[in-house]
């Protein structure tokens, strides 16, 4: 089998986009010829589309879409209707309506404000309005307060730090 380089493979790869008639896209957005501007409003330059507020990697932002996942996540929690439920990045929330379905309180630490303002709005006006306590900022620069079961779609970077603030923790009563 003949060896490629790093450079040759570079070169083939754009030669074979640069002649493509479609170049490849996002989910759900729609066929955009190269070079040419997205069809719709909210389409970005490169012809992708993007749903909802823009994900900071910095900050270990990753959502979780699954709902079976999300689901999994709280059957394992074993959580009663008198628990505060205290979760670290509900990020748009699909975790946390799961929850409020079964706590009697979700205390949800948001550090990015577009998201906490993107889970208020999803709970507004709905029956878990008043379950739900979203404090911003920082969770690890923050004293917690009282909760019962903490559940939560860890952000990658402070997944040891939370552990140790977590074991840590004296609850205030």
């Amino acid at each position: 089998m003949p060896k490629i380089t790093t450079q040759q493979l570079r070169k083939r790869t754009q030669a074979s986009a640069a002649t493509a008639a479609i170049k490849p896209q996002t989910i759900g957005a729609p066929y955009v010829k190269h070079g040419s501007k997205p069809a719709t409003k909210g389409g970005s330059a490169d012809g992708s589309r993007h749903f909802g507020p823009m994900f900071n990697k910095d900050l270990g932002q990753h959502i979780l879409i699954n709902p079976l996942v999300s689901q999994g996540i709280v059957d394992k929690a074993h959580l009663k209707q008198t628990d505060t439920v205290l979760e670290v990045g509900p990020g748009t929330g699909n975790l946390t309506i799961k929850i409020l379905e079964q706590a009697k309180k979700v205390i949800a630490c948001e550090a990015d404000v577009r998201l906490a303002a993107e889970l208020t709005k999803r709970v507004q006006g709905g029956p878990f309005q008043h379950k739900l306590e979203i404090l911003h900022g920082d969770v690890m620069k923050r004293d917690l307060p009282f909760f019962d079961v903490c559940i939560s779609n860890t952000p990658y970077q402070i997944s040891s730090p939370l552990t140790f603030k977590l074991i840590f923790h004296r609850p205030i009563f």
